[in-house]
């Protein structure tokens, strides 16, 4: 018998996005939604598609979010999947494959991403982001934002890339954006203060001009007219405000972390 799938989700208000996303996973032998409390159809919608569902109204951070799916995975492999990605057939044929195959531990996807509705074009390349995972190599995942997972001591990470792409609907609209923007502002500006960073204005803008220009015209966004100048804008804003709030937001004794 070749070894389970799990898929899991992260979820927090997401009742216009979470159904796609569950029917794209629907090859999976099981199926969690780790939820943040949502006050909204998330858990109706995600229950009605048999999707196991588990709330933690205690919000941690990203990291222990997704500790908490691994403490309900049921079988040997974990995929672990947000509200605003889908997974095509090409790339759940690929998941299936290195499922029997059973010999990784740490799967690479790559996005296609989707800004304001228009597929984004240009040279927008990543090594990878981990998504797969043979779950009892796992230890931990630990970081505020862009979690990591750690391996068990004296495991070996054994990759995998996958071809196919996960489709990622980055940028919805602009209020969706703008809460994009503030929330990963703060939990970029919490990282950056930990690591004894320089915070500013000309910091900031040091770092951000520079980034505008190379997904703009180096990386050729400019191809995707309206939608590709905001969604560099929005990218870059986010990089001079996160140095921003590390000079001007450092008097705050604590951080609500907020929720995906």
């Amino acid at each position: 018998m070749r070894p389970g799938l799990t898929i899991a989700i992260i979820s927090f208000n997401e009742e216009d996005m979470i159904g796609d996303c569950i029917l794209s996973a629907d090859f999976a032998d099981q199926i969690i939604v780790v939820d943040s409390g949502s006050s909204d159809n998330t858990q109706i919608i995600a229950r009605s598609l048999n999707a196991e569902v588990y709330i933690y109204d205690e919000w941690e951070g990203f990291a222990t979010q997704r500790n908490r799916a691994l403490l309900h995975c049921k079988h040997e492999y974990i995929f672990f999947l947000d509200c605003d990605e889908r997974i095509t057939s090409g790339l759940a044929k690929e998941i299936r494959e290195a499922t029997t195959a059973n010999n990784a531990n740490y799967g690479f996807i790559r996005w296609e991403n989707y800004v304001f509705g228009k597929k984004l074009r240009g040279i927008h390349e990543t090594k990878g982001i981990p998504r797969f995972f043979k779950r009892n190599d796992i230890d931990q995942f630990s970081g505020i934002v862009h979690e990591k997972a750690s391996l068990k001591e004296g495991i070996h990470s054994k990759q995998y890339f996958f071809k196919s792409k996960l489709i990622h609907h980055s940028r919805r609209s602009i209020y969706q954006s703008l809460l994009k923007l503030a929330q990963y502002t703060r939990l970029s500006s919490v990282r950056l203060r930990d690591k004894n960073r320089k915070g500013g204005m000309l910091t900031g803008m040091a770092h951000a001009i520079p980034r505008f220009v190379n997904m703009y015209v180096f990386k050729l966004t400019f191809l995707s007219g309206q939608e590709g100048f905001l969604y560099c804008f929005f990218v870059s804003l986010e990089t001079l405000l996160k140095y921003c709030a590390v000079a001007y937001d450092s008097a705050e004794k604590s951080i609500q972390l907020p929720k995906r």
